[in-house]
Order: C-alpha cells, then structure tokens, then sequence
C-alpha cells in the first residue's frame, strides 16, 4: 500500500493537470461534507427546539380515586382500602400501609390488585378498629418502572391528629440505593456500547482486526460491564422501587416481587439475551478473522438480532413503554440506542486501537476517495492488519468509511431525540423549572458539543496529510464527552418527565369535599372547597357548607387554615368572607410552593359544639403553555 502511495504521488508531480482534478474532486468532497455538517448543526438545534416547545406528553402513574375518600369520616371502620391509578402499577412489599392514631399499622398482609385489575392497590384492615384519623400511604411503580408515592387520610367515628408511626407515610427510599442504582444503570449503557459498537466495527469494517489484543478486551469489557450493570439494576430494583435500605438488596422476598414487574422481567430476558451475546464475542475473538464473508454476513444478522433484543430490553421499561403513541416512542426510543451505541461504540474502538499511538507520522492519503471503496473482504485486507497493527493509509481509510456510519447514527440520534423529547416535555417553563428538563438541556448541550469535535475530526481527515495524532485526540475527547451523555441520560431515565413536573395554567379549580360531624342536633352535613386556579401564587379559596339534605346552611362560624406538611409549613390561617348562606370566600389565599396542600375547615354548630376536617388538595407550579 505504502509502494502504491509513492506511484501515486509520482503520477500527481508527473501531471499537473491530474493533480488539479485530484484538488477539484478534494474541494467539491469538503463542500459536500460542509454541507453534511451543517444539516447535522441544524438538526441539533431544531431538537433543541423540538424538546422545548413540545406539548403533552406520558407521565407517571397518578391516583385517581382512593376507597375510603381522602378526608372522609366514617360511620364504621372499612374492612379494606384501595387506591385506584390512572395506569397499571406493579406492587412492591409494603406497597400500601395504612397507619392508626396511635401509629402502629393495622392492615394485614401485602397489598394486591383488587379483584385482578392492575390500575388498583388494596389491602384489608384488621377488625375492630379504634376511632380517630388513619393515615394510608402507597409506594408503588407505575408503567415506565418509576417508583411513585403519596398518602391521604381518613377517620372513623371522629377526627384525631393523624399518625405516621413516627415514620415518613410514603418513604422516599435511600439516597444510596438511588446513587448506585443509577451508577448501574450508566455502566450498563456504557457496556451496550462498547459490545455493540465495538462488535460492529470488526465484523462490518475490519475483521482482520479481531486478532488486536485491545478490541477483544474492549468488547470483552463490555459485555462484563452490561452484565455487571443487569445484575446490578435487578438487585436494587425491589429496594429502590419500595424505599428499603441497600441491605435488602438480597432478600429473596424482594428481589421475588421485582422480578414480577414489567422491568423485572425485562432484565430477566436481558440476562438471556446476555447468555447469547457472550457465545458472540468468543466467537468474534477466535473465529472471526478467519471465516468467509457469507459466514460474517451470516454473522453479523445474528449479532444485530441480539443487539436490537438488549435495545427492546430498556425501552420497554421506561419512559417510551407507557402513554401516548407508545407504538411509534418504542421503536424510536430502540433506534436511538443503537444509534448511540454505534458512535460511541465505535468511538471507543478507534481509540483504543485503530488510532493507537502507532506509527503517528502523516502519512499522504490514497489517491481514490476511500469512502466510495466498497466494503473489503479478507482478500482486500492489508497484510499488516493482524495483531501487529495496520499502515497509517489503512487505518485512514478505515476512519473514513466508519465516519460516514457514524454520521448516519448521529442523524438517527437527533431525530429520535427530538421525538422523545416532544413525548417527554410539554411546556417551555417545564425545560427550565424541573430536574428533567434541566438535565435535558445539559444533555443536549453536551450533544453540540460532540458535533463539533465530530467536525473537527472530518476536517482533519480532509486534509491532504491527515495528523493521526491531532486524529486521536479528537476522537478520544468526543469519547470522554459521549460518557459523560450516557451519565446524563442514565439520570434522565430515572426523573420524573418534565410533562409532570407543571401543570397548565388552566388546571383549576381543584375541587374536594368532605362530610363532618359536630356531634350536636342536626350539626352533620358536608364541607365543599374549591382552591382557583390552584396554582403557587395567590388563589381564591371558596368554601361551601351543605347540611344533610345538600343545601347551604348558616352556621355560627367556619375558620379555614392551609398546611404543607411536607414542608413543615402552617397551618396558615385565612381569612374568610360571608357571600351568602353556607358560603364564604378567601381571595387572598397565597400558596409559596406546589405539592399537596390541606386545606382545614373549623365548623362550628353551637356554642360550644364543633369539629374540624382536613382537605388535600394538588397544587401546581404555573408555567405558560406555547
């Protein structure tokens, strides 16, 4: 190849016209890859575009009725309570707990699906209960394998203080487990690239290469990292999901009921499909050099087959897997892993050995433009391409054909993450105020970013005498910076969407009511509260009192009070305002901060008769809709 170089520089001195036309053909390839580089550009910036002016999107499982009501005051004392979600939702130990006055817990057994469906959590209670104010709390994981949380409360015979046990009603799980679950969850990313990017650079590009020490280690390292990473996220799934410590990580009861969920039994196929990948990579590292090209054809279908198998493994566990056009997001969200394990994959193996610090002179390029050469067989491969290492032209033109592929998975990239995130985000607000959208940003920064070094790449590579060295530490820094992606998107799949982290501002009125009891002559009927527009600011409280048979009814006096207990906050006293019969306002209600808020309501009957009932209410953050 070197002798073939020389004639052809020979030629280039020997005719001044043909060294022209070699330039023409030079400049007329760096328009077009111009041109390639500036719809790559623009397609960054319409996804960041796409991911900040999209509308709805899927969300996390949310309750849509609770039995007993949240607030209500019972007669007697129910035989079970369920909650009911607006999706199917996996049930973990300790899925549903409800708590008496006192604080002990008084359900019995574990939570199940009443009568089979799903959407549903219920537990039974033990006979006999006290009166006073119970507190049931959930923790259970909704469709896209996310842990979700929350409480209400209800009374028997009479209100009380509610009780937690002295512990948090819906647990917020260990802050360890979290760190090395999402640790688990990037290693395993990070794995699937380097076995699928890797194991495609050697079968589709370079088999002979199979004989360097340092790809079959890359590819071999991979797939330890994926299966470490698996193993990982199944032992820290029944913990993260229900909110125990690390320590539970091993409990057979645990790790029984994650392996019923729909991520369970995800990795449990990924695990499988691990089983088949590892036969693959033997193969690769003992065989692949030597076999014919129908052999690896052959070859290489089974290993997309598998790749596309692990793909389907993440997708249909998370976000993609649940909500709206789940048919298109889960295709979409496949491509986008396979797009991103070929370039960083691929990345990953041209730095460790393609472009090793071997041999690091420029070197004069081939005069036949390399990217239209058709794909070579074992004929075609340079005899240096064994474990000894490959010519400087070899290792140019291999970069080349590899660059287009991965320009092609760089689209793919672009265009499945602008759907996504049209899936994901909702409101511009929404990609600034939330964990979600603030990540989202930080990974589609960093995504620029890799453009640019991949432009620095192919400007080098179109240079007459490419610097292999200035190559290297181009492809290595688009390396280290596609880690720190993977890192980013690892956190994004384990937030809360941005599509749920606001609301719209024409939300409210949210509404709630609640029967009460002042223990006196005709002193029962019902409380109505409707908060407007229910959003952080001030609102309008509006507060209705029915008597038995539902009509207004004048009483001697009604106080109203609000309260965050998540937050330590009030209860805030306010300040109401007769507007009729039974009806009274409070314009000026302000609420600092969204979550759950309870609204108490004081009726008092007679002189010295009267009673106080709790209201939960969901405040929102406003955010403006595009």
């Amino acid at each position: 190849m070197r002798g073939g170089l020389s004639a052809t520089g020979g030629a280039g001195r020997g005719s001044g016209r043909a060294a022209q036309t070699s330039r023409a053909v030079r400049r007329g390839g760096g328009i077009r890859n111009m041109r390639r580089h500036l719809i790559a550009v623009l397609t960054a910036v319409l996804c960041l575009w796409g991911l900040a002016a999209a509308p709805a999107a899927s969300a996390h499982a949310t309750v849509v009725s609770t039995d007993p009501a949240d607030g209500t005051l019972l007669p007697t004392a129910p035989t079970r309570v369920t909650v009911t979600y607006d999706e199917a939702v996996s049930l973990q130990l300790g899925a549903l707990r409800v708590f008496a006055p006192d604080g002990s817990q008084v359900e019995v057994g574990s939570a199940d699906h009443l009568g089979g469906k799903p959407q549903t959590a219920s537990v039974a209670l033990k006979p006999g209960l006290k009166n006073g104010t119970y507190v049931a709390s959930w923790r259970v994981i909704s469709a896209d394998s996310h842990p979700v949380r929350g409480a209400w409360t209800f009374s028997i015979g009479t209100t009380s203080t509610p009780n937690s046990g002295g512990a948090e009603a819906a647990p917020t799980g260990s802050r360890t487990v979290g760190v090395v679950y999402g640790v688990a969850r990037w290693l395993a990313y990070l794995g699937f690239a380097a076995l699928a990017g890797g194991a495609l650079l050697l079968i589709a590009f370079a088999p002979k290469l199979a004989h360097d020490r340092r790809l079959r280690t890359l590819i071999g390292a991979g797939w330890f990292a994926l299966l470490l990473g698996t193993i990982a996220a199944l032992l820290l799934q029944g913990p993260y999901g229900g909110g125990y410590g690390i320590g539970r990580a091993f409990d057979t009861d645990v790790l029984r009921a994650t392996l019923q969920t729909r991520l369970g039994k995800a990795l449990a196929w990924r695990l499988m499909l691990l089983g088949a990948a590892g036969v693959m990579v033997s193969w690769i590292a003992t065989r692949l050099a030597d076999v014919s090209v129908r052999t690896r054809r052959v070859a290489g279908g089974i290993g997309a087959a598998i790749a596309v198998g692990l793909a389907a493994t993440w997708s249909v566990a998370d976000h993609s897997g649940t909500g709206s056009q789940v048919a298109l997001a889960l295709p979409a969200d496949m491509l986008h892993l396979l797009a991103m394990a070929t370039w960083v994959g691929g990345l990953a193996a041209l730095a460790a050995s393609v472009l090793g610090p071997r041999g690091q002179e420029p070197v004069q390029e081939p005069a036949q433009e390399p990217a239209q050469e058709p794909a070579p067989d074992e004929e075609e491969q340079p005899a240096q391409a064994q474990a000894s290492g490959i010519t400087d032209a070899a290792r140019l033109t291999l970069v080349r054909r590899f660059s287009t592929t991965a320009f092609a998975a760089v689209c793919v990239l672009a265009a499945t993450g602008v759907y996504q995130g049209w899936r994901e985000v909702r409101h511009w607000d929404a990609l600034f105020d939330t964990d979600y959208g603030r990540m989202l940003i930080i990974k589609s920064g960093a995504f620029l970013v890799l453009l640019a070094l991949g432009y620095l790449a192919r400007r080098i590579l179109a240079a007459t005498s490419p610097d292999l060295a200035r190559l290297r530490r181009s492809v290595a820094a688009e390396f280290g910076l596609a880690i720190v992606v993977l890192a980013v998107t690892a956190l994004l799949v384990e937030s809360q969407p941005a599509s749920e982290g606001a609301g719209a501002p024409n939300a409210g009125p949210a509404r709630a009511s609640v029967p009460f009891d002042t223990g006196s002559a005709n002193g029962t009927g019902t409380v109505n509260v409707a908060l407007q527009p229910a959003r952080v600011g001030q609102d309008q409280l509006t507060v209705d009192v029915l008597d038995k048979n539902g009509t207004p009814e004048s009483v001697p006096e009604v106080d109203a009070a609000l309260a965050l207990p998540t937050q330590q906050l009030g209860p805030i006293p306010l300040k109401l305002q007769s507007a009729g019969p039974g009806h009274y306002t409070a314009p000026g209600a302000v609420l600092p901060m969204a979550g759950t808020w309870q609204v108490l309501i004081t009726v008092r009957t007679t002189d010295i008769d009267q009673t106080t009932v709790v209201l939960n209410i969901n405040v929102r953050k406003w955010v403006r809709v595009l």
